[in-house]
């Protein structure tokens, strides 16, 4: 049975980061809440990959220019009467709620876990082949073999701080997808190309194709167009080579 598969493609460091984040967000919480030791464990191997990531810039400042940003276009809406106002001003409160819940943030994001001597100590065994065995982590082995209720409670409570930057992450990717409007495409022989309007805000670009053509797109994007090759992908064991057939697809660009 065939199902539409979603490809979305960020036209910009801060898009790339916001994306990066929610898709650990929500690894982290899937496997959170499974029972198994070893999902606890690849649980807290990914709360390591978003530490390092929210770590590596300035996640806090990129989101606050990114929620400013959209209030502004949200404040130009303002003047237009087929909009509902009510919903666009509750929208603008949420945005300031989380703005000033961002900016009461001191220091850096999930310092909890800086000076924390077992995240540490899983942290740099974890980089190494084979390093988190029972044997180099005996103190991490004997927290695995604890009840799930007490590992997950755990997890949860070191989570706890970056709440506020999750939920303004998402918010501000789910009014960006909001804004798409997906149109129907061909890809000539498995090629599209398309010429974006640079005075325009695009953000993300997304496809959607259904599973059945077993294929998938490469999009390369930039400022004022972007080009999409589908390659034949049926069998991971085999080279992916683009297709030489039609394509059907639906395209947005998320340009709020």
């Amino acid at each position: 049975m065939s199902k539409v598969i979603a490809f979305e493609q960020p036209l910009n460091e801060r898009m790339r980061t916001f994306m990066r984040v929610e898709q650990l967000y929500a690894r982290c919480l899937c496997y959170l809440h499974k029972d198994n030791a070893w999902d606890t464990h690849h649980a807290v191997a990914t709360l390591i990959e978003l530490y390092n990531l929210v770590t590596r810039g300035d996640l806090k400042r990129e989101l606050l220019k990114e929620i400013n940003r959209q209030q502004s276009t949200l404040n130009q809406l303002s003047h237009i009467a087929e909009i509902d106002q009510h919903k666009l001003a509750s929208i603008n409160n949420d945005l300031a709620g989380l703005a000033l819940q961002l900016d009461q943030i001191e220091g850096q994001l999930l310092a909890n876990l800086k000076e924390h001597d077992f995240i540490n100590s899983i942290k740099q065994r974890i980089a190494i082949p084979g390093g988190a065995c029972d044997f180099d982590l005996p103190a991490y082995h004997y927290w695995l073999a604890q009840t799930p209720q007490i590992r997950k409670d755990k997890i949860l409570a070191w989570l706890a701080p970056f709440d506020i930057v999750q939920r303004s992450v998402s918010m501000c990717l789910q009014l960006i997808r909001e804004s798409s409007r997906d149109n129907d495409c061909v890809a000539q022989l498995g090629f599209y190309q398309l010429t974006l309007d640079p005075n325009q805000p695009n953000q993300i670009i997304r496809v959607l194709i259904d599973s059945s053509y077993q294929c998938y797109p490469e999009m390369s994007a930039g400022k004022h167009r972007i080009s999409i090759r589908f390659l034949h992908h049926a069998d991971p064991d085999e080279n992916s080579s683009q297709v030489k057939h039609d394509v059907n697809f639906r395209l947005g660009c998320c340009s709020f």
